[in-house]
């Protein structure tokens, strides 16, 4: 918890505070960034270790220029264009001289250099101190100390990460950085979209807490550098302030995995929201946050949460308190905590154990995991299976040779609309599927004769040349990651007989294989996406290998998980309890007469495809209307407005 008010604070002398330098000195007050201008007083829960993060830029010395209101409008239109990674280009290496002041108060004046040394070094760490990917390290070229002033030599570039540190607080005093000569990288020009997205990044800089993983969004509307922008003057700036830093936070890094690793909590606090429609961006910028502090807004009822109903899943900790929705609506916690599955706390009050979330992650399914099926002679399957992928993860012209020979066919479908792994979180990036579409034959998509026989590859030429064109890959090893695969094979009567000998065909196999790859940079062949795959192979005797493909068909889609792969682990119950849950296991549902627990298991699913249902609620409303279909429909359409959300299969 932290006392807010009007005035300077500083940090509490407790153990997380003792491990790091002395924050900036907090000058914000209560006032929303919502815009209808609203107040909001009392006290801060924030989530991290940390006691406070600075919030305000201390106005010493030269004031930020003002960006045209006509600048901001353009720029704040295109947040999406707001890329940061231009700004990373070598600045010219002239030298700039800053004038630093306050310092000779600190309480390292007793040193015998008055602390020079000791600010030095905090100033270095503290400025190389970056929100992104790549760190700089900022380094002192030159210092003089003349009276009370300390006068340092940097770069043009150092010297703006120096100047953001104006007004931060330093041994117990607050220290004035200001610029002494001409304009920070003189000779060179700034455009105003630079100045904004400059001004924007460096907010977040002062408000990010590299130890904790903190970004403290709390009190907007009083941050010094946003009221000198005058960015809340005007409705629709305000609304279009969020999503523009929340662009330049995206663009600070090279990749989503490192800027989820690198934020973990986020505080709102104390921004007049009556919603998060004007913050809602929030969650795809941060789909992995753990923390998110709510606390002293003006939020009245669930349904201004709701565009966040089904985002954050990896949210651990959330804080609402000191909303009008705890006397609105005492009884929100019992609706907020099952739509996000990983909430162990609420408002500082524990609402999930440890155990129970591990028990919850668990996918239950309707019907019972049966182990995969594989009808094997002499090894020849599994053989095809681990030559296959090995090969066409390493050289997939050796392979077509290998395995298709003239009358071999291939060819894939991409599937962009499959359900996502609900715990991975990952974010579609543009154009991601564009080395698949050109040759997908999905047959939902592609309806024309024409183009579907063009999508069909028939000999060995035809197949190294497509496989050249896919992305490369690398499968999970199948004997240590076992569990990332399901692989069935069934004996196929009647595979066509390469020599002709046999006119009603040849007994093969039929492999059926579900998995995961990675997808990998053609230049660095580093892992930089992960899909899931469903592939059936149809093969038969012939061919240099002793195998042929006879059909090979692939299913690319998002990546979906393993979960569903894995049936309970009975190895370690007792042999008593072991025999029961077998049983019950494998025991089916109580099926009417005329319906077999396999026709059962395809009204389940297309009952859960029709409505959206999970399949276990799908299988529940079937068991209530006596597995009559139409009934099952009926019976969801008169009830699914009363049905609560985790009845619903979540895709976002």
């Amino acid at each position: 918890m932290v006392a807010r008010g009007g005035g300077t604070k500083k940090a509490a002398r407790g153990p997380a505070s003792q491990r790091r330098a002395a924050r900036k000195a907090d000058r914000d007050g209560d006032i929303g960034m919502s815009v209808d201008g609203g107040v909001t007083k009392g006290r801060s829960n924030r989530v991290g270790k940390s006691s406070g993060i600075p919030k305000g830029s201390k106005a010493s010395g030269s004031q930020p220029s003002r960006i045209s209101a006509s600048a901001k409008r353009e720029i704040l239109k295109h947040t999406g264009d707001l890329s940061m990674r231009d700004t990373r280009t070598s600045a010219p290496k002239s030298q700039i001289r800053l004038r630093i002041t306050g310092w000779e108060k600190s309480k390292a004046a007793t040193n015998p250099d008055g602390g020079v040394s000791s600010l030095i070094k905090w100033l270095e760490k503290k400025a190389s101190t970056k929100l992104g990917s790549r760190k700089r390290t900022v380094k002192i070229q030159k210092s003089q100390v003349e009276g009370t002033e300390l006068t340092i030599n940097v770069t043009s570039e150092d010297s703006r990460a120096l100047l953001r540190m104006n007004g931060y607080e330093w041994a117990g005093t607050n220290i004035t950085i200001e610029q002494v000569g001409g304009p920070v990288g003189a000779g060179s020009t700034s455009t105003e979209a630079e100045k904004i997205k400059a001004m924007l990044r460096g907010v977040l800089e002062r408000r990010y807490n590299l130890d904790d993983k903190f970004l403290d969004l709390s009190g907007l509307g009083q941050d010094e550098e946003l009221k000198a922008q005058a960015m809340f003057d005007k409705k629709s700036t305000a609304s279009k302030f969020f999503p523009a830093m929340m662009a330049v936070l995206e663009n600070s890094f090279d990749t989503p995995a490192e800027k989820d690793a690198a934020i973990l909590s986020v505080s709102l606090a104390n921004n007049g929201l009556v919603d998060v429609t004007i913050v809602t961006s929030l969650s795809q910028t941060l789909p992995k946050l753990q923390n998110l502090d709510l606390s002293n807004n003006k939020i009245e009822n669930l349904s201004a949460l709701h565009p966040w109903r089904r985002r954050f899943y990896h949210l651990k900790h959330l804080i609402l308190s000191n909303n009008p929705i705890e006397q609105r609506e005492p009884n929100y916690p019992a609706e907020i905590v099952p739509w996000y599955p990983n909430l162990r706390m609420l408002n500082n009050v524990q609402v999930r154990t440890e155990e129970e979330i591990a028990a919850k992650s668990k996918v239950n399914m309707p019907f019972p995991i049966r182990s995969p099926a594989f009808q094997d002679e002499g090894g020849i399957a599994e053989n095809f299976v681990r030559t296959l992928f090995a090969g066409y993860d390493t050289d997939r012209a050796a392979l077509a040779a290998h395995y298709y020979d003239a009358k071999s066919e291939f060819s894939y479908a991409l599937n962009t609309q499959a359900p996502r792994d609900p715990a991975t979180s990952e974010t579609t990036e543009k154009q991601e599927w564009d080395n698949y579409i050109k040759n997908s034959r999905n047959l939902k998509k592609i309806s024309h004769l024409p183009a579907r026989q063009n999508r069909l590859y028939r000999g060995t030429a035809a197949v190294a040349d497509i496989f050249s064109k896919l992305p490369k890959t690398r499968h999970p090893d199948l004997a240590s990651e076992a569990r990332k695969w399901m692989i069935e094979a069934h004996i196929q009567p009647g595979v066509p007989d390469a020599n002709g000998q046999y006119p009603i065909g040849v007994d093969g196999f039929m492999i059926v294989i579900h998995g995961e790859y990675d997808e990998l940079d053609d230049s660095t062949g580093q892992a930089k996406k992960k899909r899931s795959f469903d592939r059936t192979f149809i093969v038969g005797p012939g061919g240099s290998a002793g195998v042929r493909v006879v059909s090979d068909m692939l299913n690319v889609r998002s990546y979906g998980g393993a979960q569903a792969f894995e049936p309970e682990n009975i190895e370690a119950l007792s042999d008593a309890t072991a025999t029961q849950n077998i049983q019950q296991l494998d025991a089916p549902p109580q099926l009417p007469a005329g319906v077999t627990l396999e026709i059962a298991e395809q009204m389940v699913i297309q009952l859960a495809k029709q409505t959206g249902m999970t399949l276990e609620y799908a299988k529940l409303c079937l068991e209530q209307t006596q597995w009559n279909y139409e009934q099952g429909m009926a019976a969801f359409e008169s009830n699914k407005a009363s049905l609560p959300p985790t009845a619903f299969i979540t895709t976002g």
